[in-house]
């Protein structure tokens, strides 16, 4: 069954990785340097200054996304086999997890420094998409686990 709660879950995951992977994920202006910025996406990270622009690649974080959201999809097609979905959960918590720590990796070795350390910088809606992501995967495999207990004793009555 399509319809359970689960998969509607399962269904916020991927569209979150989809917003994670279209959208701004994490932004920083100079207050010194007027002009200066570091902006990261799942594309790449860019920092434009007045006399020049640099990009560097952070593609992982792309690739990252979109598997943890195919793996979302395919998993709510899987809802005859409980099991199969329950690691296909587990799979993707740790795909989340790895897409958030490149994230972090991105912001903090790669972005921090481009523009001096004066300030944090803004997280944007990709950043709170990925955590989304992450908070919806685990209530899904909380629900897919509760069906699983329910079949196996209603299994015992027999």
């Amino acid at each position: 069954m399509i319809q359970r709660v689960q998969s509607i879950f399962m269904a916020i995951v991927a569209i979150c990785m989809g917003v994670l992977a279209n959208t701004t994920i994490w932004s920083k202006t100079s207050p010194t340097n007027p002009g200066e910025s570091v902006i990261l996406n799942a594309f790449t990270i860019d920092h434009v200054s007045p006399t020049a622009q640099e990009s560097t690649t952070s593609i992982y974080i792309l690739i990252f996304g979109i598997i943890a959201g195919l793996i979302a999809i395919y998993s709510i097609t899987q809802f005859k086999n409980r099991k199969l979905q329950m690691l296909l959960g587990a799979i993707n918590s740790m795909v989340i997890a790895l897409t958030m720590g490149t994230i972090f990796y991105f912001i903090f070795k790669v972005g921090m420094p481009m523009a001096g350390s004066e300030t944090d910088g803004k997280y944007e809606i990709g950043f709170y998409a990925g955590g989304i992501a992450l908070l919806a995967n685990m209530i899904s495999n909380r629900f897919i686990r509760r069906d699983e207990n329910l079949v196996r004793s209603a299994d015992r009555m027999r």
